[in-house]
């Protein structure tokens, strides 16, 4: 990301990690105009949900314009929220296990959690004593 400097204003350039184009960034990764067209696909997607609440992500791309890919990122991202509708489901990038939010299911994100735990408590007992720390060192000269 480059920085500009006009008229002592900073403005910030960026490419829209989806279309490439420059923009100014300000809180988001993708342009303006990439955002707008986000916002239109989550309403469609939103919409076919209502009419069709036990479609499946592939029933829902193929009523929509919106790609498999797009929908998983999107869910994946929080900007659509699943929880009235059962079949919309995904594999959890771990194991395969189909969820419905995130990147892992639930056993997985446990599992990792778990051993993450595992690792602190292995390594704070693994740190030297501290008390005698900062004291300075011993010498005989």
């Amino acid at each position: 990301m480059d920085v500009k400097e006009t008229g002592g204003i900073g403005v910030a350039l960026a490419n829209c990690r989806r279309c490439g184009r420059l923009f100014n960034k300000r809180s988001h990764d993708v342009c303006p105009s990439c955002i707008h067209e986000e916002e239109n696909k989550i309403a469609e997607i939103r919409d076919y949900l209502r009419e069709h609440p036990l479609a499946n992500i592939y029933e829902v791309s193929q009523g929509t314009s919106a790609t498999y890919e797009e929908i998983v990122d999107l869910i994946r991202r929080g900007k659509l929220l699943l929880r009235q509708y059962p079949n919309m489901m995904y594999p959890c990038e771990r194991c395969g296990a189909p969820t419905q939010s995130g990147r892992l299911c639930m056993n997985c994100a446990q599992e990792l959690s778990s051993e993450i735990q595992t690792g602190e408590r292995k390594y704070s007992a693994n740190k030297p004593y501290k008390e005698n720390r900062n004291r300075g060192f011993y010498s005989k000269e």
